[in-house]
């Protein structure tokens, strides 16, 4: 099976040679980079990634929708998302192949928040709780950058955001062709702040205007996440 690794990247030059060097271990490595004003194109191909540079800041959607065309177009089986800020650890991702392996179409890696701020642990509580509503899956963790998917999947995925709200869009994709999910835990090396409360609410919203909703869909899809989000979460604890 063939793995590309997908990472967007803008102005992480500190970051992105340490992750390279240990993403490409386990598949081929593309890095876009998004515009970036410092040498993060220069050291990441410098540590052996393929580098696509867009030529002005498009934004996360763009990179990520840009590296999935690239990825597929190299023949890949698996594609990987992953930051590049050093917040994912790339040795994590055999386990997430590992599900994929298992028949699971598309995996997503669940990070150990407990270290976060409590207002970065409420908002991805609820973030996620809208994100599976409105999607019809139970999946944790969604706001998470950490991915795997089958291609034979990917190719079916209709992208078309331009910025944060590609995470839930993704997700939205995955319950819409009702994929097989799961979540394997990562760890967390370091703490950055990320999407916060504004960006949470486009997502929601970019979410409900991408899918045409009636009181019944909210109902039936409360009831399923009710049951297989909420519950997993409390078994888990």
């Amino acid at each position: 099976m063939k793995v590309v690794i997908v990472i967007p990247a803008y102005n992480e030059e500190d970051t992105v040679g340490g992750v390279v060097s240990i993403a490409k271990q386990f598949g081929k490595v593309i890095v876009i980079n998004d515009a970036s004003s410092d040498n993060t194109a220069l050291i990441a191909r410098k540590y052996g990634a393929t580098v696509i540079s867009h030529s002005k800041n498009m934004g996360l959607g763009a990179s990520i929708r840009d590296g999935f065309k690239e990825a597929l177009r190299n023949g890949a089986d698996f594609v990987i998302t992953l930051d590049a800020d050093g917040q994912h650890d790339p040795k994590d991702i055999p386990r997430l192949v590992e599900k994929l392996n298992e028949s699971y179409d598309f995996v997503l890696g669940e990070r150990n928040l407990s270290r976060y701020p409590f207002t970065k642990k409420f908002g991805n509580f609820f973030l996620n709780l809208a994100t599976n509503l409105v999607s019809g899956t139970a999946i944790r963790d969604t706001e998470s950058g950490f991915r795997a998917i089958k291609s034979e999947a990917l190719k079916n995925f209709y992208l078309k955001a331009e910025r944060y709200e590609i995470s839930v869009e993704i997700i939205f994709e995955v319950g819409k062709q009702k994929l097989k999910t799961a979540n394997v835990p990562i760890s967390s090396p370091v703490y950055v702040k990320g999407v916060g409360v504004l960006d949470g609410v486009k997502n929601f919203r970019y979410l409900v205007k991408r899918r045409k909703r009636n009181l019944k869909s909210y109902v039936d899809d409360f009831k399923y996440v009710a049951k297989n989000f909420i519950g997993a979460k409390s078994q888990r604890n």
